[in-house]
């Protein structure tokens, strides 16, 4: 399945200032007005009034300074040579514009704020030294969403025999686990694997072919798989204080929410110490949003929009013939009745589907009740995400 108009044409950026050298590759980082104010270990866009050469030699003596803003059109051109040739960017910007501004981008636009009206999360199941340099670039502190299921490919297609070991299979998501605890992220949101039987032949598993796995044996429909993941969250949790909030996919119904909430609790994970919620994926839920609200106690509902609206219109994720239009009327009046269910109920929401990157559709749903965005380690991403968080739901 295709999804169409994944990426929109994209909003006109604010970006402010006349690029004169572009930064290979762009900035993202703090500004800052004296070099005595850097940190180590972070990019810095040093604001200057005056550019000469005394200026530019202490500047790229300083190799966390990667871009340069002067307040005064006119600098040293060989001031700006030097500048070029070590690879610092260089924009005229107006000290007015610059007010209010602490973190940003520098590229060929220009100088562009990333402020964050909305609170910013990655999505991450593969987490390598490249993703977090590129998430700490811009300051993001909270893992969003932690697939066990990309994970879990990881370990079968190593190790098919761990299928059938759950002792391995805690053993292994409680290092992985442990390692992002090293990583000092806030907060961790571990959602529980949904392996179809298709995905388990393809890393080498030998189980029972179905006639529409997407549809099959899978998540809850098989919750003991479950057990050893929440064992390994339970002792992450013994050893870490990162908040952990644990997401239950492709729930379809009440009651196998209500099957997932006490699983957590016989696995030892106290209910005060952990946030709970579901990745909404299968429609027939949707039409019980209220019931399940009223009757459990949800703390998240992430919205899955590739199942869902697979589901939802009939098309087989997985057949690239066929494609989803996700601003099709149904479509939007089927998000928007999510989001606005959740947002009467207090339920924090967010989307973790493709549909995130729409910015069209994604505007709208902020303006619905949207709390949280979430974004993979692509720098155009994440640029793109920053700027919709800047805008104020008021003004959306």
């Amino acid at each position: 399945m295709i999804t169409s108009e994944p990426m929109n044409k994209p909003t006109a950026r604010r970006a402010t200032g006349k690029v004169i050298i572009t930064p290979e590759p762009e900035t993202v980082g703090t500004i800052t007005h004296s070099p005595s104010e850097l940190l180590d270990g972070l990019e810095h866009i040093l604001c200057t009034p005056n550019l000469d050469c005394a200026v530019a030699s202490k500047i790229i003596a300083n190799p966390s300074i990667r871009s340069v803003v002067v307040t005064k059109s006119e600098f040293s051109d060989h001031a700006r040579k030097m500048l070029h040739e070590s690879g610092i960017g260089l924009v005229v910007c107006n000290e007015g514009e610059l007010d209010k501004i602490n973190r940003c981008i520098v590229n060929k636009d220009g100088l562009t704020a990333l402020r964050e009206e909305v609170p910013v999360s990655a999505i991450c199941s593969v987490l390598n030294q490249r993703n977090l340099a590129i998430y700490r670039r811009f300051g993001i502190n909270s893992l969003g969403y932690f697939r066990f299921k990309f994970c879990l490919f990881q370990l079968f297609s190593q190790e098919p025999s761990a299928y059938h070991d759950p002792n391995r299979i805690e053993n292994f998501l409680y290092e992985q686990l442990a390692e992002l605890g090293k990583q000092n992220w806030s907060s961790i949101r571990c959602v529980l694997s949904d392996l179809t039987t298709t995905e388990l032949a393809e890393v080498g598993i030998n189980v029972p072919a179905e006639m529409n796995p997407d549809m099959g044996v899978r998540g809850p429909r098989c919750m003991k798989q479950w057990t050893p993941e929440l064992a390994a969250i339970r002792r992450f949790q013994e050893e870490f204080d990162t908040l952990v909030k644990i997401s239950a996919p492709f729930i379809s119904t009440i009651s196998e929410y209500c099957s997932f909430v006490n699983m957590v609790k016989k696995a030892g994970i106290q209910r005060s110490h952990v946030e709970l919620g579901f990745t909404l994926e299968v429609p027939a839920l949707a039409e019980e949003l209220d019931d399940l609200f009223t009757t459990s106690k949800v703390d998240f509902m992430a919205i899955g929009t590739s199942d869902l609206f697979s589901l939802f219109n009939g098309v087989c994720r997985n057949n690239q013939a066929l494609s989803v239009l996700p601003t099709s009327n149904a479509n939007i009046r089927l998000l928007r009745r999510i989001v606005t269910s959740a947002r009467e109920h207090g339920v924090h929401t967010f989307v973790c589907g493709e549909v995130r990157r729409n910015e069209v559709i994604m505007t709208e749903l902020l303006q619905a009740g949207v709390g949280e965005l979430i974004c993979s380690a692509q720098v155009n991403e994440l640029s793109s995400i920053f700027y919709l968080s800047s805008l104020k739901r008021s003004a959306i």
